[in-house]
């Protein structure tokens, strides 16, 4: 078993990653940074190739050289530049190339273009079940000419149709779903019959567009979102120019000085409440705890969301634009707890009313809708486990009382018959296992079962280098080395000691000058879209290390 590291050594590592976290404050709160995304470079640069009169030629080429920059060898993109190549990113890229500049980038767009067939080719890219964001993809494809409108698999304009709350379940793709159908109806008109039901359903699209824009001209904060309502409604010509208009806005403001888009704006709700918790662990005063206290309460919501119709209270990922989840709503609980916010102040009530409106029939907690059954919006391990530390933290009422009881029930459950847990929006499972034994030991069941089986099954997924991937055979990350060492730092069992300390072992050694780690591509935006974020690989390191110094070893 290895000996416990020299402690003035992990305070110096500490000390490093803290001073690298300042450099990330405002006075009020904190903000990471996203990956730049291939997917949405490309989305974003033939967006606004499209409106000449609103972009000069330099920034969307700007954005066509950036992914001619980062192409793969292999002739593909990945999401986050250095995760490896894959469908979606591969054809929105050179469709977009193609569009766009097709002379001067022809070697690219036929690298990409072999990478797809040898992928699967155009059966996969059609097959929503096999291309996550299959929609997208086909209908660049189509645009770029490689092929045929009358192959493409279309989108019902008449969606916008259905009942609400059939519309909700689809929640965060629902703009980019009526963007599409809409030229999918323009390019591939129904039969005679069916028309004046399809123009009647184009309108009320174009109308639900209106509403869910955000004041921000992006839909959720996502240059994605905002470029495919630009693209399509500007190629199908049909209505909602101010739309277009405050989207196009969006999307200049956005882009990077590389070229480049990230998925969405930020995470600034999420970063803020994670450094929260880093200075908490470490016993250090929050700087300006009262300003971040105050810029919590100014973002809670006091109206239903349009797009989810869930009830006023809680809190989205960023403002203006982001929409109230639970994952978030969670989180800004519990930071509010540590700044010292009684649990009988009205925000924290009126946020815990929230929370019990969106726990599941089976005890669990969705993201965004109650009981929900999209694949990324279902009851999820890990999204319940944040609820759970939230009721921790505001009393013994909520601990001990019918929700704890019924998504500890939920948990014991859906554990797998390995240990695991999985999570929607971090890959694989080391983030939930890693959750759940958080929730229980904060519910003081820390010697529960269900938390042996999960600590067990952090310590067989151990990688040989110390850390931790994502319990499948990835590379070691520093997010998930993190989340798994902090949580068998909840216990005090000889069992865990050797893996904690190898696990503190590799953060030492791959803590970059700057005090911070090489950010993992860890992060799921939804569809399997995934990204890095610069915070997380600070704030979670921050957490384990700031734990282990303050659980030495004996």
């Amino acid at each position: 078993m290895p000996e416990g590291h020299d402690s003035s050594k992990v305070a110096a590592a500490q000390e490093g990653a803290f001073r690298f976290l300042d450099t990330r404050r405002r006075p009020d709160s904190w903000v990471g940074e996203l990956s730049s995304s291939a997917l949405c470079t490309a989305m974003s640069s033939l967006a606004l190739y499209l409106r000449p009169e609103a972009a000069p030629r330099s920034v969307w080429e700007s954005g066509l050289r950036w992914l001619a920059q980062t192409q793969h060898d292999d002739g593909g993109w990945g999401d986050a530049v250095v995760d490896p190549s894959n469908m979606n990113a591969t054809s929105m890229a050179s469709a977009a190339l193609h569009y766009c500049s097709a002379q001067q980038y022809g070697d690219e767009i036929r690298a990409g273009r072999r990478w797809v067939e040898k992928t699967g080719g155009f059966p996969v890219l059609n097959d929503p079940r096999a291309t996550s964001m299959s929609g997208p993809g086909r209908t660049l494809y189509a645009l770029a000419g490689f092929y045929e409108w009358s192959r493409i698999r279309k989108l019902p304009t008449e969606v916008i149709l259905l009942p609400g709350r059939v519309q909700r379940t689809l929640s965060i793709t629902f703009s980019s779903i009526l963007s599409l159908s809409i030229l999918h109806d323009h390019f591939a008109p129904v039969a005679r019959w069916r028309r004046p039901l399809r123009r009647r359903a184009v309108r009320e699209a174009v109308g639900w567009l209106h509403h869910a824009q955000a004041t921000d001209g992006s839909f959720g904060g996502s240059a994605m979102l905002a470029s495919i309502t630009a693209m399509c409604l500007t190629l199908a010509d049909a209505g909602g120019e101010d739309i277009v208009e405050k989207a196009i806005a969006f999307l200049r403001e956005s882009q990077r000085p590389d070229g480049s888009w990230p998925m969405a704006r930020d995470l600034e709700n999420f970063d803020t409440t994670q450094a929260v918790y880093a200075y908490h662990e470490a016993g250090r005063p929050v700087p300006g705890g009262e300003k971040v206290r105050d810029w919590f309460f100014e973002r809670q919501w006091h109206k239903p969301c349009f797009h989810t119709s869930s009830p006023p209270g809680g809190w989205a990922w960023e403002h203006p634009s982001g929409w109230p989840d639970v994952d978030d709503t969670a989180c800004t609980l519990r930071a509010l707890r540590i700044l010292g916010t009684p649990p009988e102040r009205e925000q924290l009530r009126y946020g815990l009313r929230w929370l019990y409106g969106m726990q599941n029939r089976d005890g669990s907690w969705p993201t965004f809708v109650r009981d929900s059954r999209v694949p990324f919006d279902r009851g999820c391990p890990y999204i319940t486990s944040q609820a759970l530390t939230a009721l921790a933290a505001m009393g013994q009422e909520e601990r001990r009382g019918e929700a704890a009881r019924r998504a500890l029930a939920y948990l014991r459950g859906v554990q797998n018959q390995d240990g695991g847990f999985h999570s929607l929006w971090f890959r694989s499972h080391t983030r939930g296992t890693a959750a759940v034994v958080e929730a229980f030991s904060d519910l003081g069941l820390a010697q529960d079962p269900v938390v042996r089986r999960a600590e067990e099954w952090l310590r067989v997924h151990q990688n040989p280098d110390g850390g931790w991937g994502d319990g499948r055979g990835a590379a070691t990350t520093a997010e998930e080395t993190s989340w798994a060492t902090a949580a068998l730092l909840r216990s005090d069992a000889p069992r865990n000691r050797e893996a904690i300390e190898r696990g503190v072992g590799w953060l030492l050694e791959h803590q970059r000058d700057d005090g911070s780690w090489d950010p993992g591509v860890v992060g799921v935006y939804f569809s399997s879209v995934i990204y890095s974020n610069l915070f997380y690989a600070v704030s979670y390191p921050l957490i384990a290390l700031s734990r282990y110094l303050m659980e030495p070893v004996s």
